[in-house]
């Protein structure tokens, strides 16, 4: 049986209130978006690649640089919710979700995080968890730290510290990443699914689907990336770029994409 389609979002908007614009951000010669764009193109197992956004100006961008855009509503505050109506008309089984904040994305990553879905069809979504290196990371509001049972499955999200120890004693830490899979169908379930009281306190979309009773799968990544938050972050992102030899070797890569 040939294995399901599997289709990428890219969720984008100018409209971030920490850093208004960041999709079209310039990392030495590229535009934040198409460093995310040309890495993914770079998976094998994406069939498609598409941009989902609300703003012309992403569209014209990512358009003049040969990629794919769906236009989405303005309203949707979740990126879930973006991806589901970008992807509610195309033919696809799987759909990756991969933020349009991750310039320093492993194509591998998205390999893995969708793979197990293609072999599975009990698994409805995974999430690509990374290990937390830095303890600083654990009281930092803006990680959203997370805890896998044995079977890897995820127990729970939170920004607060997770788990509590009495004393560090070399514990596997996680933390979640923008780079989650879901079953076509199971998507459109969860956007429809009821806010629930912890995905509120959290402020993490993803409780929502254990609040409801659903299993997410934890897919563990050693490499751990800087992610793009706020305007301060390009430095750090540009800095790995050029001294990091795996991340130098992939921009010399896309660069001519």
């Amino acid at each position: 049986m040939p294995r399901k389609k599997v289709v990428v979002m890219i969720p984008a908007r100018m409209g971030s209130s920490r850093f208004p614009g960041k999709p079209l951000a310039k990392i030495l010669d590229l535009p934040m978006i198409e460093h995310v764009r040309r890495r993914v193109t770079l998976c094998d197992i994406a069939d498609e690649i598409y941009v989902a956004t609300c703003d012309d100006e992403i569209r014209e961008v990512v358009e003049s640089y040969g990629g794919k855009v769906i236009m989405t509503a303005d309203t949707h505050e979740r990126c879930t919710d973006r991806i589901e109506e970008a992807a509610v008309n195309l033919d696809s089984g799987i759909v990756v979700n991969v933020q349009g904040d991750e310039p320093l994305i492993l194509p591998q990553a998205v390999q893995d995080v969708a793979q197990p879905l293609t072999e599975h069809e009990e698994e409805l979504c995974s999430c690509l968890v990374y290990p937390i290196n830095d303890l600083a990371e654990l009281k930092n509001v803006n990680v959203v730290k997370t805890v896998l049972a044995q079977d890897n499955h995820i127990m729970y999200f939170s920004r607060s510290p997770i788990p509590h120890f009495k004393t560090y004693e070399g514990y596997l830490l996680y933390k979640q990443s923008g780079i989650m899979a879901f079953q076509k169908e199971f998507l459109h379930k969860y956007s429809r699914l009821s806010p629930t009281p912890l995905e509120h306190a959290e402020s993490v979309d993803m409780l929502r689907i254990l609040e409801h009773g659903y299993r997410i799968m934890g897919i563990v990544t050693p490499y751990a990336i800087q992610g793009v938050d706020i305007a301060e972050d390009i430095a750090r992102v540009e800095r790995l770029l050029n001294e990091d030899e795996t991340q130098r070797n992939l921009y010399e890569r896309i660069r001519t994409l």
